[in-house]
């Protein structure tokens, strides 16, 4: 049973944004770019794992939670755990073709693309025992054991290992059903009704992780960032505010809301607050009047009491 689904993926929404905002001679520019086609390719694998549990069941009680975001003895995210009567499982799903090789002494992933190139990644093996580590220590906080194991989800069709990590399994995501099915299931350490109740606690416990602003994450100025409301069509920054709405100024096009959108990414890039000043800077308005009516119409928290101190807050 699908108890919890795969939420926004925020960093990659962070990231795109960004590399939008990034004019391309920015030193940051190549490197941004570069994460963000990586964080797109880790949901399509993330999507590959969700399509399997979405078409097979299991001939026990059992639940699955998809991007879980817990706290412990610190903050971690699981891609998807598994959870039963006998075991729980953690599933640390990688979407990376070409020939893979699990170093040890440092743990690190090689791979080797295509034309011979070999690149470096944190390894998974590395990635897991850190989550199972910190899951099994909320657990003890909840007053639940049970044994919790780890194995690494491949979900490239382009993937073959050259060398296999040695502590926890690879499997590719197709044969996720088979993996869970050949774990011993000996004996019952929670009950069903137990069981069920885990899941609540672990949902109940979840915490959203927005990774914002993106400038203090990657060390941006965000004096580097392109400013203007933007006009995704046109992929033009800097449309006008007039009073039908705002104008593009390549094709015309007019959208009384589209400020919405570009305050929303002034908190996803720059800031947690924003005051009447930034906001007509960013949005390139003069109107001090026009600011306060704009960031008013919008669902902020609002803070401060006289005109220069009053602040606006994005509710996550």
């Amino acid at each position: 049973m699908i108890v919890k689904t795969r939420t926004e993926e925020y960093s990659y929404i962070g990231l795109q944004l960004l590399n939008r905002r990034l004019h391309e001679s920015h030193e940051m520019k190549e490197l941004i770019h570069s994460k963000m086609h990586k964080a797109l390719a880790g949901i399509h694998g993330e999507v590959r794992v969700d399509g399997v549990f979405s078409k097979y069941s299991f001939p026990f009680e059992y639940v699955v939670l998809h991007d879980v975001s817990l706290e412990s003895y610190g903050k971690f995210q699981i891609d998807t755990v598994f959870f039963t009567q006998y075991f729980g499982v953690v599933l640390e799903s990688k979407n990376i073709g070409g020939k893979l090789s699990f170093k040890q002494n440092p743990s690190q992933l090689e791979r080797e693309n295509e034309e011979g190139k070999v690149d470096v990644f944190e390894s998974p093996e590395v990635q897991i025992e850190r989550n199972i580590f910190l899951l099994d220590e909320w657990l003890k906080q909840h007053g639940v054991t049970i044994p919790v194991f780890g194995v690494i989800v491949l979900t490239n069709s382009k993937v073959r290992v050259i060398e296999p990590p040695t502590k926890y399994n690879a499997i590719l995501h197709q044969t996720i059903p088979i993996y869970l099915r050949n774990i011993p299931r000996e004996r019952r350490y929670i009950s069903r009704k137990e069981l069920h109740k885990l899941s609540t606690e672990i949902l109940n416990s979840h915490k959203t992780y927005f990774p914002y602003p993106m400038c203090n994450r990657w060390g941006i100025n965000p004096n580097d960032l392109q400013t203007g409301v933007c006009f995704e069509k046109c992929e033009m920054f800097g449309m006008v505010k007039r009073k039908n709405g705002w104008n593009c100024i390549r094709c015309g096009h007019v959208d009384r809301l589209v400020h919405e959108k570009a305050i929303r990414e002034w908190f996803v890039l720059i800031g947690d607050t924003i005051n009447n000043r930034q906001c007509r800077k960013f949005l390139h308005i003069n109107s001090h009047h026009v600011a306060s009516r704009l960031l008013q119409s919008m669902d902020l928290i609002r803070t401060g009491t006289s005109q220069s101190k009053i602040e606006y807050k994005w509710k996550w």
